[in-house]
């Protein structure tokens, strides 16, 4: 469990599911059992997409080596790139849509 001051979300732009980001290492991908988050409906996403760490009470993501990649604000994230996440990114995921919200 975090001990962070601020709670983080990603809303899912096709669902407007919201996802609470609630470990130090949060894993999105489509296999089961073993990521976080996990979307099932969409075959463009790899089994283990992307991470969202947390460091310092800030949070990043780094792309898994995806197949389709993952984008900040349309920018690619390369390799072993960490991107910093800021209140309102876009993030995508090969094509599927999330909002990044920091709720204080």
């Amino acid at each position: 469990v975090l001990e962070s001051s601020r709670k983080a979300i990603l809303i899912r732009k096709k669902t407007d599911e919201k996802i609470v980001i609630n470990k130090q290492v949060f894993k999105i991908g489509k296999e089961k059992g073993f990521v976080d988050y996990c979307i099932e409906d969409n075959p463009a996403i790899s089994r283990s997409h992307a991470n969202i760490v947390i460091e310092n009470d800030e949070y990043y993501i780094m792309d898994m080596n995806s197949k389709n990649h993952t984008f900040v604000n349309g920018r690619l994230i390369r390799g072993a790139e960490k991107r910093k996440l800021l209140q309102g990114n876009s993030i995508q995921l090969a094509d599927e849509v999330f909002e990044f919200s920091l709720e204080i």
